[in-house]
């Protein structure tokens, strides 16, 4: 896009957009578009004003008398109006004015209902002004805090750890913690939008102002909830020279594993005591590991005999530091790091699945166990075990030069021919192969991505498995990264 066309298009929609409110009425101010919303209760002045990304960013609409509109979640601290959700911008709907202007129309509708299908979003934080203090404030379970003292020591990153713990008497000057006081927000059918407003919906007997007056405190956690939600507000405290206080908001984020399990998936909760097995902790087996664990998995055994070498590293989960350890033991470690609150438990066996009774061990003690080894070998012999024992296993490879990943059911769940025709690419002739200064065996040119696709199909497929909802009875294949030589369109 040239800038010409940039501007052109800008200009274009600002023009469209001012056109219509013309033609609905409004007239120009020092401030804005002025002019009437007609809905269910009558009639509301607002001001349209377009921000300086429009049409990148929504109109901002203000009632000319703002208290005259009752003040609710759905609008802003300065009054403007809450129009257009975060997750609501998937086209730029606002340009054309009489859809806007109907979506206008509707908020009055909703408020003058009461907002009967309100959403509960939990946003406090965004009617207070920001603190100049911008660390972030992390907290765990911190509704067993409720109504207690804690302290919040400095950490790594510019993060500040809640523990419990009240203010040091004469605290020397370079003490860097900071104290606060966790309390309840009972009443939040509007949200408070300043100190005077908060104070009169804490509980009296907490004394919260006299707490902060005296310095016991600078920081005010504030949980509410809405719905069946909770929320928490971190409010940095602070007293003027006439004895008001100013509260300003301040980021804060729960370390806790409920909330990080919301972003893992509905099906997180039930795979947490789920064991599972993954031969092969090379580049797949890694990925493998680690989406299994962000997806809730906490019981792992990962079977691999060789050692992580500098060019692994281009394909592989860990990174240089680890070069000269196990595969497995690689991987554990990066795991136990990168989740080191979530009680896993991670078994790593430094040797080559090579005996029928190794497979029926594993098959036997696992739910479900992955064939990351890429080895011919192993896939029969765990097919073999698997089909004797009445059981499956899930494996996954790639295949032409790393054009192609292969995921197979083995068995498969029905009686189902597992070896799909597949359309594979127009390879470059002749592919050359590849081999590393003191490694005997070719090396795989399969790029990063087609590793990483390859791994989140098995990881889709495992989870299927595990929940009772497969994917497919038989497995996947599908061409991912086409290679040699471009192909024209």
């Amino acid at each position: 896009m040239s800038n010409d066309y940039w501007d052109e298009f800008v200009a274009y929609s600002q023009l469209h957009f001012e056109e219509g409110l013309i033609r609905a009425g409004f007239t120009t101010t020092p401030v804005g578009w002025s002019g009437s919303v007609g809905h269910g209760q009558g009639v509301t002045r607002v001001v349209i004003t377009l921000p300086a990304r429009f049409p990148f960013r929504p109109p901002r609409v203000v009632p000319e008398d703002r208290e005259a509109v009752a003040w609710s979640w759905h609008r802003e601290r300065d009054g403007a109006l809450c129009l257009v959700a975060e997750d609501d911008h998937d086209d730029l709907w606002w340009t054309d004015s009489a859809a806007f202007l109907k979506h206008i129309s509707a908020w009055f509708e909703e408020a003058d209902a009461g907002w009967p299908s309100d959403r509960p979003d939990l946003d406090l934080e965004r009617y207070f002004e920001p603190s100049r203090d911008h660390r972030i404030y992390l907290y765990d379970e911190i509704e067993g805090f409720k109504n207690a003292f804690v302290r919040f020591k400095p950490a790594k990153n510019d993060t500040m750890i809640m523990m419990r713990g009240t203010r040091v008497p004469k605290a020397h000057k370079s003490h860097k913690d900071r104290y606060g006081y966790v309390v309840e927000l009972a009443d939040v059918a509007t949200p408070p939008r300043n100190w005077d407003d908060l104070e009169t919906r804490l509980p009296e007997e907490l004394s919260i102002g006299r707490k902060i007056r005296d310095r016991s405190i600078s920081i005010l956690m504030v949980t509410y909830h809405r719905g069946d939600s909770l929320g928490v507000l971190a409010l940095d405290v602070s007293v003027d020279a006439e004895r008001s206080i100013t509260a300003r908001v301040l980021t804060s984020a729960s370390t806790s594993a409920d909330t990080r399990n919301l972003r893992a998936g509905l099906l997180a909760p039930s795979l947490g005591d789920r064991k599972i097995a993954i031969v092969g902790a090379g580049a797949i087996g890694s990925f493998v590991a680690d989406a299994l664990v962000r997806s809730g998995v906490r019981n792992l055994t990962l079977i691999d005999p060789d050692t992580i070498l500098p060019g692994n590293l281009v394909r592989h989960l860990v990174g240089p530091s680890c070069v000269g350890l196990t595969k497995v033991e690689a991987v554990r470690r990066h795991l136990l790091e990168r989740n080191e609150d979530r009680n896993l438990t991670l078994d790593a066996v430094v040797q080559r699945l090579d005996t029928g009774a190794d497979a029926y061990d594993l098959i036997d003690s696992h739910d479900l166990v992955i064939n990351a080894s890429a080895d011919f070998s192993t896939t029969a012999l765990l097919r073999v075990a698997a089909e004797s024992r009445g059981e499956h296993v899930l494996s996954v490879a790639l295949v032409d030069h790393g054009a192609t990943f292969r995921i197979d059911v083995l068995p498969p769940l029905s009686d189902v021919d597992a070896t799909p025709v597949l359309d594979t690419p127009d390879l470059q002739e002749d592919v050359a192969e590849l081999f590393e200064p003191g490694c005997g065996s070719p090396i795989s040119p399969a790029p990063p991505h087609a590793v990483m696709e390859a791994a989140s199909a098995a990881v889709r497929h495992a989870i299927g498995i595990l929940s009772g909802r497969p994917l497919d009875d038989a497995g996947e294949t599908r061409n991912v990264a086409p290679q040699g030589k471009a192909h024209e369109s």
